[in-house]
């Protein structure tokens, strides 16, 4: 067990303000970031922002504190994910709340024109599916191939967001670019 001195010396070693997200230290994140750390700095590593990290992560705390502090909501990974992606792909429903409340784009795509219903369906994130639903994200938005969440969910036998998607108004006839239904793609 480790003593509240080594806690806290633990908490001055963190090299990096990704490091300090991670560990969901706001006073650390906000200390880095007052003492010249950049608030959008991309990690070497994951290429991650501290407010992509946040999203992943799960540090609520942080990712508010980030967001109230003017972190770039639109800034994208190399695979062209936003906060609003990764918060998304983990089913970090309260970061995904929080981005929504302060104006993250829920119809920004990735590379593949994946909105984050479809990382949502694709990842069986029900409850983050319906935070974006509920902000007015298109139920049958289509990707590059013309898949939607609801082809996601199907695929990827993912029944709480299947029927969550079609309670919403889903189109479950719509088919692919190679002509696959939602029920029968791959």
């Amino acid at each position: 067990m480790m003593t509240t001195a080594e806690v806290v010396k633990k908490k001055e070693n963190y090299t990096s303000v990704h490091e300090a997200v991670k560990a969901g230290d706001v006073e650390q994140l906000a200390s880095m970031i007052k003492s010249g750390a950049s608030i959008n700095e991309v990690d070497v590593v994951h290429k991650f922002t501290p407010l992509q990290c946040a999203a992943h992560s799960g540090s609520l705390e942080c990712l508010q504190w980030l967001l109230w502090h003017g972190a770039d909501t639109a800034r994208v990974t190399v695979r062209g994910w936003t906060a609003a992606h990764l918060a998304a792909i983990r089913g970090q429903d309260a970061c995904m709340q929080a981005l929504l409340v302060s104006g993250a784009d829920a119809a920004a795509r990735d590379e593949r024109g994946c909105t984050a219903s479809h990382l949502a369906a694709a990842h069986g994130h029900s409850y983050t599916l319906q935070s974006l639903l509920r902000t007015g994200a298109d139920v049958n938005v289509s990707d590059r191939n013309d898949w939607k969440p609801v082809h996601y969910a199907a695929f990827h036998g993912r029944l709480g967001c299947l029927q969550l998607l079609v309670r919403w108004g889903a189109c479950v006839d719509d088919v692919d670019n190679n002509g696959n239904l939602p029920g029968i793609s791959g």
